[in-house]
């Protein structure tokens, strides 16, 4: 469930506890900033990789209006939330009293959040190399 803020019910705030990010034609990863902005090792994580892949990162407000409207045209490719547990889940299509609109592949998983996951989990169970230290050891 998408959650608007709660004074001008403009701004996409959350996905059910997660964070949302999304990709775009321009090669950019936008990571949405909202009020209720949690911060969180998984989301700083994706951010970090995004940036290791050459992705401009940019965190910044997302009206809910603005976001229909990339998806309707095309521009807006992927979304996807991000949390400890889910790591990342796509999204697909926004459903609401008044609106529905479905992002770029519906509901595929992109390429590019398809990558970002695998980098982080292949980091987490040990299969690439750790290039920031993430991971630790326990004896």
């Amino acid at each position: 469930m998408v959650f608007l803020d709660a004074v001008n019910r403009r701004w996409v705030e959350e996905l059910g506890g997660m964070n949302i990010s999304s990709y775009s034609k321009m090669d950019r990863c936008r990571r949405r900033r909202w009020g209720n902005d949690f911060a969180g090792v998984t989301r700083d994580s994706l951010i970090t990789l995004a940036r290791d892949l050459g992705k401009t990162v940019r965190e910044e407000p997302y009206a809910i209006d603005q976001w229909q409207a990339d998806a309707e045209s095309g521009r807006l490719r992927e979304a996807f939330a991000c949390g400890t547990a889910a790591v990342v889940t796509p999204i697909g299509k926004v459903k609401g009293r008044e609106r529905v609109f479905t992002i770029v592949g519906g509901e595929t998983t992109g390429p590019v959040t398809l990558q970002l996951k695998a980098m982080l989990l292949d980091i987490q169970y040990g299969r690439a190399a750790d290039a920031h230290g993430w991971r630790q050891n326990v004896v």
